[in-house]
Order: C-alpha cells, then sequence, then structure tokens
C-alpha cells in the first residue's frame, strides 16, 4: 500500500509525507518513490524521487511555481516493490503569487460564437466534430495603465448538434502577450457538458493579423484520456485589447 498525506493548500511550499508497505502493514525500505503533478510544471519536488526508510516512510518538499495564482492540481505518487506497482493520488490547491503580472489583455470572439473543426479523444478513442466555438480571455486587465493579479477568468464553449463541450471557471497558471497582435494562457478550468467533466489543463493562443482577424488555438486535456483541440480563424470582439503593464486603454 502507497499513501500520501498531502495539504490541502500550498502555499509556495510545503512538505509531503507518506509511508510504502507490501504487504500491508510491513515496511518497505530503500524504495524510490516518483512524484508528478497535473497540469504539469506547476510544482517541483525535491527529492524525486524520495526514498523510504525503514519505516517506509518518506518526504518530499514541494515548490510552487512563483506566479502562480490559486489553482487546483493533481498530485500522484507511484512506487515499486517485490514485483508490485504501487500509485496513489492527491487532489490540492497551490498558489504562490506575485504582485505583478507580465501584461494583460482581454479577448473574445466577435459575435460571441465562430465555425470551428475540433478533434477530440473521449476515453482514448478519437474523433472530429464540427460546430461552434466561442473563446473569451480576462487576464490582469484593467482600462488604467497598471495591470490587475486579481482579473483571472478564461472560458471556452463548444456545440456541435446535441455534443456541447465546455471549459469554465478558468484560472491561470501563466500568461504571455504581444501588444496588439499575440495573446497566450494556459491554465486549469471545469470540463463540463454532455461529454467532459472534471479537471482540465487549457492552452488558448490567439495571433491578431490585419483586419483585426485572429488565429485561434485551443488544447485541453485531463489527463486521463480526453483531449480537444482546435485551430480556426474569427474577428476579434471589438473590445479586445493586449498590452504591457503601464499601458492605459
Amino acid at each position: 500500500m502507497l499513501t500520501i498525506n498531502v495539504p490541502e493548500l500550498i502555499t509556495c511550499d510545503a512538505v509531503i509525507t507518506g509511508n510504502l508497505s507490501c504487504p500491508v502493514g510491513t515496511p518497505v525500505e530503500g524504495a524510490e518513490v516518483f512524484f508528478s503533478d497535473f497540469p504539469e510544471d506547476v510544482v517541483f519536488y525535491d527529492p524525486n524521487p524520495a526514498i523510504t526508510d525503514a519505516n517506509g516512510d518518506f518526504s518530499t518538499t514541494v515548490t510552487v511555481l512563483p506566479g502562480t495564482p490559486l489553482v487546483a492540481i493533481d498530485v500522484s505518487a507511484t512506487a515499486e516493490a517485490l514485483g508490485i506497482f504501487f500509485e496513489t493520488h492527491a487532489g490540492t490547491e497551490v498558489e504562490c503569487p506575485e504582485v505583478e503580472c507580465p501584461c494583460k489583455f482581454r479577448i473574445g470572439v466577435q459575435g460571441n460564437r465562430a465555425p470551428a473543426t475540433v478533434e477530440i479523444t473521449n476515453q482514448g478513442v478519437p474523433s472530429t466534430l464540427d460546430g461552434n466555438i466561442n473563446v473569451t480571455a480576462v487576464q490582469c486587465f484593467t482600462g488604467s495603465p497598471m495591470c490587475n493579479p486579481a482579473v483571472d477568468n478564461f472560458n471556452v464553449t463548444f456545440g456541435s448538434g446535441g455534443t456541447t463541450i465546455n471549459f469554465i471557471q478558468g484560472r491561470r497558471i501563466e500568461i504571455d502577450c504581444i501588444t496588439d497582435t499575440f495573446a497566450r494562457v494556459r491554465g486549469t478550468a471545469l470540463g463540463r457538458g454532455n461529454l467532459f467533466t472534471g479537471l482540465f489543463e487549457v492552452l488558448i493562443e490567439v495571433t491578431v493579423s490585419a483586419g483585426n482577424v485572429g488565429t485561434w488555438t485551443v488544447l485541453a486535456n485531463d489527463n486521463m484520456g480526453h483531449t480537444f483541440s482546435t485551430t480556426f480563424t474569427a474577428r476579434m470582439n471589438p473590445i479586445t485589447s493586449i498590452g504591457e503593464c503601464g499601458v492605459q486603454f
């Protein structure tokens, strides 16, 4: 049996402990316990792997990527002992906020819908859907010259006949932008609709060209055999703004 003890909230750093026994109640000494998380590259572990002691106990220090706002992740630990593979998971929330944002933007699809072809994988089975999509994201945006880190939201909605796939209540892990021409947000969102549910890692990118036309890319996965990907073009919402902190809109 492999167990881990993960705090319900990790602010910048914390210690994760656990135990490995095989059979149950018999400690395993000297085993390697590996750590990973979903979404990836949000936290780091030291050591990784951790080594069990004579009581089967182990520990690692988890450090949250600086600049991470409050976001939900899934921590997993794996080990092998006596030819048996062990794996366990624990959900938690992590944050390590910075005062400043690297940039700010407010982006969306004109008319709140655009035609798109979407490639999906549902429980490992790929398929293609044609339908209408809407994408919105507001990150660090304020009309004044400053940036506001508290502004943090993105959403994706897609419909194809009777199929709906939505990613809502999006919260950033990181953002990038180039004034007027490019915006990117990677974070987590809740999958909703009649096809996908649960926590997803979502990437949204848009490159704005002449005529205020955006080339959008949306990627999402839950690390459990469900994926969503599309690239489409659509005119930008007229209220679109992409810029650096210190620029007034």
